[in-house]
């Protein structure tokens, strides 16, 4: 049911703590090298490991954890075979200098929207995928799509989290600034 696009130790993290929430749910993790994600996902049960593509392909629901720099780039190449799907942002466009990418006029979720204007948008943003919690983390859901976003917060909800729904994808310019500021130690 799920496809989770991601790579390296972030990648390993959001699989890990994705695979908790729906433990009977079929997982594919999509990686851009398949081989180095076996290496890291030695101790994971239950997860299939693919090209971006037929991760994408297998499943309707997409977790796309990647960085803001290489996201826009990834939609723009895979946007043909994620028309209809719920793809789900959990990206913080942050720098390691604790910058944030985008400005007040824009999220890297509504810009993922006008990329993939046929697929279902949904923005999730928690510190908790981050690993940089102490306890668990409310997960803020957005979209603009309602079917999309109740769909997501299912997901959590069933894990136990608190999944609060957070409006349309343009609260995601404020939420981003919050997780920039939840993730301090």
């Amino acid at each position: 049911m799920i496809a989770i696009i991601a790579d390296g130790r972030w990648g390993k993290r959001v699989v890990h703590f994705l695979r908790g929430l729906a433990p009977d749910e079929s997982v594919t993790w999509g990686a851009r090298s398949p081989s180095y994600a076996k290496e890291l996902q030695m101790e994971e049960r239950g997860i299939s490991i693919s090209s971006y593509l037929d991760a994408i392909k297998a499943h309707q629901l997409i977790v796309v954890a990647l960085p803001y720099q290489d996201l826009l780039p990834w939609a723009d190449v895979y946007a043909p075979w994620l028309n209809g799907k719920i793809v789900i942002d959990l990206s913080i466009p942050q720098t390691s200098e604790d910058r944030l990418l985008c400005g007040w006029r824009t999220s890297v979720t509504e810009e993922l929207q006008k990329r993939l204007p046929e697929s279902r948008i949904v923005g999730a943003k928690s510190t908790a995928f981050q690993g940089n919690t102490r306890g668990r983390s409310a997960v803020y859901v957005t979209s603009d799509d309602e079917g999309a976003k109740r769909r997501v917060i299912e997901l959590f909800r069933r894990a136990s989290y608190s999944a609060v729904d957070a409006g349309g994808l343009e609260e995601n310019r404020a939420i981003d600034r919050i997780m920039k500021i939840e993730g301090l130690p």
